[in-house]
Parts: structure tokens; C-alpha cells; sequence
């Protein structure tokens, strides 16, 4: 059974730098990719039933409010604690943002030119859902987003230059945890799963740096009439970002 990395307490970078060495050593992953590793935010999100603020324990403290009418906290399946959004449909009318988490725009969630992970541990059944985002298709600056078509699960970085996506082969829509990594470095995209690479796209995508919030669960900028808001069923356990390679 695999280590579990989260605490309630509040975890320095030094100690989440060694947790994340530790963590992609037990999955696999080369340790030439896991050097200077700068964390930028963690949200772990092992927070009780009814917490209404997501903690970062990162260096940034990028915390955000929960609404508890649009998903539950304190979520515990296998060993682990997450937060857990009932099915919803991602196109049908209304809207609910309550769904969303909102996490408001900073610079340290913007990949610019930099090496940038987004890391997860997610599970669902479902085969549809944005799970997180910064930007979207429209947005000045680009994006970035971890989605869910089909269950089959995608990594998009949106820059200056083009768009770099890979999506994985093997669905993902079991009712398993799975931790997707998705990376942008100056050269490629790339999608790893459960500590092993699915994916790559070659080609630098340019600057990636808008002023949207990033959010976790959905979009914010959408009707679900003229801007579907692809709404994410199921639970994470823990949403982190890296900065460097």
C-alpha cells in the first residue's frame, strides 16, 4: 500500500520538496526529472466534513473558500481524505458555481516559459469533467487544464506559440485513485499516470500567463447555454503545482 504523503499540519517547502521526492520515487519516476522542484501550492485537501477554506500548505498560501452546497469535505475511501462532488451533468441548465472552487489569480499558478507541473490523485466513474484549470479556450495569456473526455484523461497547455495536448490511452474512469502528472517543460507536453509516462507532444508552446483564477471542479466563465461549465463528478484527493525540472 502506498505511503500517504498528506497532514493536517502545516508542511514547509523543504518538507513538501522531500515528500514529492519520495512520492515520484515510489511511482517510478526518474530522478533526473525531479531536480530543483520549487512547490508552488499543495492543497491536500484532508480538511473535515463542513470546512468551509481550502488550505494550501505550499509557501504561497494560496487558500480558497468551499462551498459545501456543491460538494462534500471530509470525503474518506481507501486510506485517503479528499473532497468529493456529486454527479452533475456537465452541459444540462443552469449553471452551478457553487461547484467550483476558486482559487484567484497568482502569479505562482501561471507556467509562463518555466518547467510546470500540475500534479492530482483523483478518482471518478464518470467519463466527462474539467477536473482543474487556469484560463479558458478564449482567455488572453492562454490556459492550462487536466480534463476528463470519454475517461480518457488530458493534459493542455495553451501558450503563445500553440497548443500542446496528450491525452491518455487507457481510461481512467474505474473508480480507482489515480495520480495524473501534467507537465509542461521548454520542449513538450507530457501526461504521466500513476508514475509511469503515457504521453508526449513535442514542441515549446510559448508563454502561458493570463489574469484568470484557477479552479478546481469546473469553469467559472460559462451558462451551460453558450459556454458549457463541464462540470467534474467524483472525488480528489489532492491537487499540488511544481515549478522547475
Amino acid at each position: 500500500m502506498r505511503t500517504r504523503l498528506k497532514s493536517g499540519a502545516l508542511i514547509t517547502t523543504v518538507a513538501l520538496a522531500a515528500s514529492l521526492l519520495a512520492h515520484t520515487a515510489a511511482e517510478a519516476v526518474p530522478a533526473r526529472a525531479m531536480r530543483a522542484v520549487a512547490v508552488e501550492a499543495s492543497w491536500e485537501m484532508n480538511e473535515p466534513s463542513g470546512a468551509t477554506t481550502m488550505t494550501d500548505s505550499g509557501p504561497n498560501g494560496l487558500h480558497a473558500p468551499v462551498d459545501q452546497s456543491g460538494l462534500d469535505t471530509g470525503f474518506v475511501f481507501d486510506g485517503a481524505t479528499g473532497y468529493s462532488w456529486p454527479r452533475r451533468s456537465p452541459t444540462t441548465p443552469p449553471a452551478s458555481p457553487e461547484r467550483v472552487i476558486v482559487i484567484p489569480d497568482n502569479p505562482s499558478l501561471d507556467p509562463r516559459t518555466d518547467t510546470f507541473t500540475v500534479e492530482i490523485r483523483y478518482r471518478t466513474k464518470e467519463k466527462f469533467g474539467n477536473i482543474t484549470q487556469k484560463g479558458q479556450s478564449a482567455s488572453p495569456g492562454g490556459q492550462w487544464k487536466i480534463q476528463n473526455p470519454g475517461g480518457l484523461p488530458s493534459c493542455l497547455y495553451k501558450g503563445s506559440l500553440t497548443r500542446g495536448a496528450v491525452r491518455s490511452p487507457i481510461a481512467l474512469n474505474d473508480n480507482a485513485w489515480h495520480v495524473l502528472r501534467c507537465v509542461k517543460t521548454p520542449t513538450a507536453v507530457e501526461l504521466w499516470v500513476d508514475g509511469v509516462r503515457v504521453g508526449r507532444k513535442l514542441g515549446a508552446v510559448g508563454t502561458i500567463d493570463n489574469k484568470i483564477p484557477m479552479t478546481i471542479g469546473g469553469k467559472i466563465n460559462c451558462d451551460q447555454i453558450t459556454v458549457t461549465c463541464d462540470y467534474f463528478s467524483g472525488q480528489i484527493d489532492y491537487v499540488r503545482i511544481y515549478r522547475g525540472s
